[in-house]
C-alpha cells in the first residue's frame, strides 16, 4: 500500500508496484500513449510525480537500452498496472525497473480525477510513502520539504565533466541503437547539458554531428574559445530542467 497527500489537502491510499520509501515531489501529468520508460527516465521530470493519462501501463515491460538518461522521476501514477508483459525487447517488468531506479509506482487511483484537479489548480506538491500512512505525519513531511523551484535540479541532472555521446538513432534491422563511429570525421557541436535527453543527442549524431556534452556550469568563455579553436562548430542548449 502507498499513501498520498497533496498540498490541497487531498489524502489517498492506493496500490504500490515500484520502489519502497517516501518521496516528495511536484505532481504533473503526461498524455503520451506509449514510451513510458522514456518518460520515467526523462531528466526534465526529476523531482516530479508523473500521472499517466493512458489507463494501462506495464504491458511492454522495460529494458536496459531505452532510457533517456541515468536519472528518473520521483514516482509515477497509473490507473492500472499490468505485471504481465509481452515485448521481444523487454528484459524485465516495469515493476522491477522502478525498483532498480528507486521510483515509486502507484496504481489503483482515479487518474482522470487527479488530472482534472491539476488542470484547475496547476501543479501541486505531493508526498507519497509506502512506510508512513498517517495523514497528519504526511502533511508535516510535505510542509517541511522544499518546493521543486527551490531545489538544485539542474546540477543534479547535468554531466559532471565533458563527455562524448556514444550512440545514434535506433536501427530497426538490428533492433538496437547504432553505435557512434568515432573514426569517421564529424563536425563537433558543444552541448550545454541542463538535462539532456538521450534521443535528442542520438538525432544530433545521426545527422553527422559529434555531440560533445559540457556541464551546466561551463562558462561562456570556455565555449567561445572551443569554437574559436575549431574544437566545435556551434552550440546547443538542452534545457531539461532549465528555463532559458
Amino acid at each position: 500500500m502507498v499513501s498520498l497527500y497533496l498540498e490541497n489537502g487531498l489524502f489517498l491510499q492506493a496500490q504500490s508496484f515500484g520502489a519502497s520509501g517516501t518521496q516528495v515531489g511536484e505532481l504533473v501529468f503526461n498524455t503520451s500513449m506509449s514510451g513510458y520508460q522514456e518518460v520515467i527516465s526523462d531528466p526534465s521530470y526529476k523531482g516530479q510525480f508523473v500521472i499517466f493519462s493512458m489507463p494501462e501501463i506495464g504491458i511492454v515491460g522495460a529494458n536496459s537500452k531505452d532510457d533517456e538518461s541515468f536519472f528518473s522521476c520521483a514516482g509515477i501514477l497509473a490507473r492500472h498496472y499490468n505485471e504481465f508483459f509481452s515485448n521481444s525487447r523487454a528484459d524485465f517488468s516495469l515493476s522491477t525497473y522502478l525498483k532498480e531506479r528507486g521510483v515509486l509506482g502507484i496504481c489503483g487511483v482515479d487518474t482522470r480525477s487527479l488530472i482534472k484537479i491539476l488542470r484547475h489548480h496547476g501543479c501541486l506538491m505531493m508526498v507519497a510513502s509506502t512506510i508512513e500512512h498517517d495523514k497528519s505525519k504526511l502533511e508535516e513531511i510535505l510542509k517541511n520539504a522544499p518546493r521543486i523551484s527551490h531545489s538544485p535540479l539542474v546540477a543534479s541532472v547535468s554531466t559532471p565533466k565533458i563527455i562524448t555521446h556514444q550512440h545514434t538513432t535506433f536501427d530497426f534491422n538490428t533492433l538496437d541503437y547504432k553505435p557512434f563511429d568515432e573514426k569517421t570525421p564529424h563536425k563537433i557541436i558543444a552541448v550545454l547539458d541542463f538535462g539532456a535527453k538521450g534521443n535528442i543527442l542520438n538525432e544530433l549524431q545521426n545527422v553527422g554531428l559529434k555531440a560533445l556534452i559540457y556541464p551546466h556550469h561551463t562558462k561562456a568563455n570556455e565555449l567561445i574559445k572551443a569554437y574559436e579553436k575549431k574544437k566545435s562548430m556551434g552550440f546547443s542548449f538542452l534545457t531539461g530542467q532549465a528555463i532559458l
